[in-house]
């Protein structure tokens, strides 16, 4: 699993001059995207209900029988579902602390593909604005299950590598690093309770640039509301061991699940405020926004 901070402009004390305004097309294509499936599920509700064959249904991976919604909307949050999937996730952060007129923005690819007890997961990062967290540059690493599926708690654990391939300086830390990576998570009933923890420390690259040594926690918690609908939150709280530097955000936002065949559409956008930081660049908002992408299988 590859680390997950979020995007800020404060570990260097830099000044950030965001040039390139790519973050608001993204936020266009998130709408459009939201927008369509929503109104597709609404035109479903009003059709007369179709006969639904064994090879239509989405499967619960963990029993191979047709998932419940409550189960299906789980698994679309679930970190460790033993899906392949494919997520679109952006941070636009709109103020930063001691930065004053300026803004920043971070999109990711991640890519997901579960092979038994394996869950290798690629990260690629896009920048449109400098950022020098440890994590703005691309990420491989790969997280262990080590629960059996289908049981009521999961934990997951392995070993995290991040790249600088930073095209600027101004984008990376320049430094290769190691670390661990875990996630706890419980589902029950409608709530999902989760856990990502990472930590990652410098070990090669540029000897001119700062060492580096972060621990990031995500808590994560969804409650559905039916219909495929849910609140969530998923803060993100990076501590900097090296400087001293932190950030603990607060965030609140919904999101809808919609499965189409053996594939499942997880769609939110939910705002975080800061509410304890050190450090000048930090982010005071941010709206963060995705669109996750599960393909639901019989095992084989």
């Amino acid at each position: 699993m590859s680390g997950n901070t979020s995007p800020n402009c404060g570990q260097r004390h830099m000044t950030c001059n965001v040039e390139n305004r790519l973050w608001w097309n993204r936020f266009v294509v998130l709408g459009l995207l939201l927008g369509t499936l929503t109104r597709s599920a609404a035109a479903q509700d009003d059709e007369p209900a179709e006969v639904v064959t064994e090879e239509d249904q989405v499967l619960d991976p963990s029993t191979e029988e047709p998932a419940g919604d409550e189960n299906v909307v789980n698994n679309a949050n679930n970190p460790l579902a033993d899906l392949v999937a494919v997520q679109l996730h952006n941070y636009y952060t709109p103020k930063l602390y001691g930065v004053p007129d300026e803004s920043a923005n971070t999109f990711w690819l991640r890519i997901l593909a579960p092979y038994k007890r394996l869950i290798p997961r690629l990260s690629l990062p896009v920048e449109t604005s400098p950022s020098v967290t440890p994590d703005s540059k691309s990420g491989l690493g790969d997280s262990i299950l080590a629960t059996k599926p289908g049981k009521p708690l999961q934990f997951g654990v392995g070993p995290l590598y991040v790249a600088p391939t930073a095209t600027n300086s101004a984008l990376g830390t320049g430094k290769h690093q190691l670390g661990l990576a875990s996630v706890l998570v419980y589902p029950t009933g409608p709530l999902l309770f989760a856990v990502i923890a990472t930590w990652q420390i410098s070990v090669a690259g540029d000897s001119s640039r700062s060492n580096t040594n972060s621990i990031v926690f995500q808590p994560l918690m969804t409650f559905q509301l039916g219909n495929g609908y849910y609140l969530r939150s998923s803060s993100i709280w990076f501590f900097n061991i090296e400087t001293g530097d932190y950030n603990i955000p607060f965030g609140l936002g919904a999101g809808k699940v919609l499965s189409h065949g053996k594939a499942v559409f997880n769609l939110f956008l939910e705002p975080q405020f800061t509410i304890a930081h050190k450090g000048i660049g930090q982010p005071a908002i941010q709206v963060f926004a995705g669109l996750n992408v599960q393909f639901m299988t019989k095992k084989r």
